[in-house]
């Protein structure tokens, strides 16, 4: 379970979002929306474990995240979420199957078959030896989405995942989500403002900045 307890944050003195309360069960998943600017992938990085919270706690299942070392925390998001981000956050100078290597190395997982399933997946098994520098938004937000799911994480944090793509790839990369969170056996939170996405997933949650959950 994951659980938002009290979260606020500011910057420069001024509040972006305050009073943020949430609880998410095994295999569930929540939907954040709210205009541009309010905060939302802020929220998204408190929740990773990748900025701290001005005030408020976070808590996966027993663990309170913010009362780890930050090396620990390091270590707990590494082994235990899976985040798409909104710039990708790929190694331009390595090819797509080098950047799902390092994150299956930092692992320490000697597995490597899963890769290839899913880049098979994402469609892009074929252009596995491209340098990401190469390649189209659309071919970086796949990679991206593949790279998520590398280490059967437990809690899958997307943002914007289909932002740069059309209806064909959409729907790919949605249903990918959908199950591979589904095999994973993991929760899943994600920003969007794509209805498309809205239609296939079936949000058992929605947090609108500024309102109650």
């Amino acid at each position: 379970m994951l659980i938002c307890e009290n979260l606020s944050f500011s910057i420069d003195g001024q509040k972006l979002f305050s009073n943020i309360n949430f609880k998410i069960n095994k295999e569930k998943d929540l939907l954040i929306t709210g205009p541009s600017g309010i905060g939302k992938t802020t929220l998204l990085s408190i929740l990773c474990g990748l900025q701290q919270p001005s005030e408020g706690r976070i808590l996966y299942n027993d663990i309170s995240l913010y009362n780890l070392a930050e090396s620990k925390v390091d270590e707990f998001r590494g082994q235990k979420l899976g985040i798409v981000f909104q710039n990708f956050n790929l190694i331009n100078t390595f090819t797509i199957k080098q950047n799902l290597q390092l994150a299956n190395s930092a692992l320490d997982s000697k597995d490597t078959d899963h890769i290839y399933e899913l880049l098979q997946r994402v469609g892009l098994a074929d252009k596995s030896h491209i340098k990401v520098s190469k390649l189209s938004i659309g071919e970086k937000q796949r990679v991206a989405v593949a790279r998520a799911f590398i280490g059967n994480p437990k809690w899958i944090f997307c943002d914007e995942p289909t932002s740069s793509l059309d209806d064909r790839n959409t729907d790919i990369i949605t249903n990918l989500i959908k199950e591979e969170s589904i095999r994973c056996k993991a929760s899943l939170i994600l920003i969007t403002h794509d209805k498309r996405v809205q239609s296939i997933l079936n949000f058992n949650k929605i947090l609108r900045l500024g309102e109650e959950l």
